[in-house]
């Protein structure tokens, strides 16, 4: 018998999302609802000719425009297969195994997936039951020899912020370990660090063309670092990791950077707007900096996720969870999305919870998870 290695022996098989899902309301992977620029679609049909399908992707002019775009020079930044093959390449440069990981509890799941595939183990910064992260807390967490961090700003799935002076704090303070900051909901808080890849030689910026550009489907990532540790990571990369397509569209998708704020600006004030009808309905809320609301919907958030299924609405829910299953993360579309939305809550208001001065985040430390996309 052909085994695998422990590693992966341990690990818990993903559950990615149900597909059949472009025919519904799709507010559980937060997803851009209005659909990318239409002059990408437009610059993916000129360009794919039946030669261009048999060549090699090429990158250097696509780095060159991008790195223009984002204010950095070619060589401090990778272009990467989404996000998810940014953390890969990180832990196939720099993790041993036994090396520790520190993260949030809870987060972005695939930090601690590729770094446990990598042999690698986690300690976790727990949010307390009024959603902060002390600073001391990650401190405590790093010890002096964590191999690297990873902190989502915002972080996924509670939208919440980590300041700027705490996020100096920890780069000084752990200057031996690598702290990846994943911006990548950057289009809707608005608050970046990447100007700080030439000051902090542990830092690394990530983020994502999948959001407010909305190019999820040919899944297109960046990573910032100072020339060295970039260096070092593009030894371990794959020559040709991204397709065509997707260097394509991200080069056609800065061209139109005006048409993506509208959509971004756009996408806050509905949340401002969805978080006043949740005041309304007395549903408690985390406030959020991304494109997503942390409800908690109480002991029936199972059952009000299904009801909106049958509307043909989707949230996402961990009802597979005993700490999280009380919790619903909403992404925020359009208005007339959120109308829909929130006149179905409205019906389904008597299977929430009601709010009674409780502290409902208390929950959400308890136990570290692999689902949070």
């Amino acid at each position: 018998m052909i085994r695998a290695r422990k590693t992966i022996d341990r690990l818990e098989p993903y559950r990615p999302p149900e597909e059949g899902r472009a025919a519904m309301l799709r507010l559980d992977f937060n997803e851009n609802m209005a659909g990318c620029p239409p002059s990408i679609a437009r610059a993916l049909r000129r360009a794919m000719t039946p030669e261009w399908f048999t060549v090699y992707p090429e990158y250097e002019n696509a780095r060159r425009a991008l790195a223009g775009y984002f204010h950095v020079s070619p060589d401090e930044l990778l272009i990467t297969n989404g996000v998810d093959d940014a953390i890969m390449l990180i832990c196939n440069t720099f993790v041993e195994p036994g090396d520790f990981l520190v993260t949030l509890a809870p987060t972005f799941a695939m930090y601690q997936f590729f770094h446990e595939v990598a042999g690698g183990k986690v300690r976790y910064a727990r949010y307390d039951d009024q959603l902060q992260i002390p600073v001391k807390t990650l401190l405590d967490a790093a010890g002096q020899k964590s191999r690297w961090m990873a902190i989502a700003n915002p972080n996924n799935p509670t939208g919440t912020l980590i300041a700027k002076r705490d996020l100096k704090l920890l780069l000084e303070s752990v200057p031996q370990t690598l702290i990846l900051v994943d911006e990548a909901y950057f289009d809707f808080s608005g608050m970046t660090i990447l100007p700080w890849i030439r000051k902090y030689p542990n830092l690394v910026v990530s983020r994502t063309f999948s959001k407010a550009f909305g190019l999820a489907s040919l899944r297109i990532g960046f990573m910032f670092a100072n020339r060295k540790l970039a260096g070092l990571m593009r030894r371990s990369h794959a020559v040709f990791a991204v397709n065509g397509a997707a260097v394509c569209a991200a080069v056609e998708a800065i061209r139109h950077e005006k048409q993506v704020r509208q959509y971004a600006r756009a996408i806050v004030e509905n949340r401002a707007e969805l978080c006043l009808q949740l005041n309304a309905l007395n549903i408690p809320y985390a406030p959020s900096a991304a494109n997503f609301v942390l409800v908690h919907a109480g002991r029936h958030a199972g059952e009000i996720a299904r009801r909106l299924r049958t509307k043909k609405i989707l949230v996402r829910e961990w009802s597979s969870d005993p700490c999280l299953e009380e919790y619903l993360r909403i992404t925020v579309g359009t208005k007339p999305q959120m109308k829909r939305l929130v006149e179905n809550l409205r019906r389904l208001r008597p299977l929430f919870s009601a709010s009674d001065g409780r502290r409902p985040w208390r929950s959400l430390a308890a136990s570290p998870l692999r689902e949070w996309l």
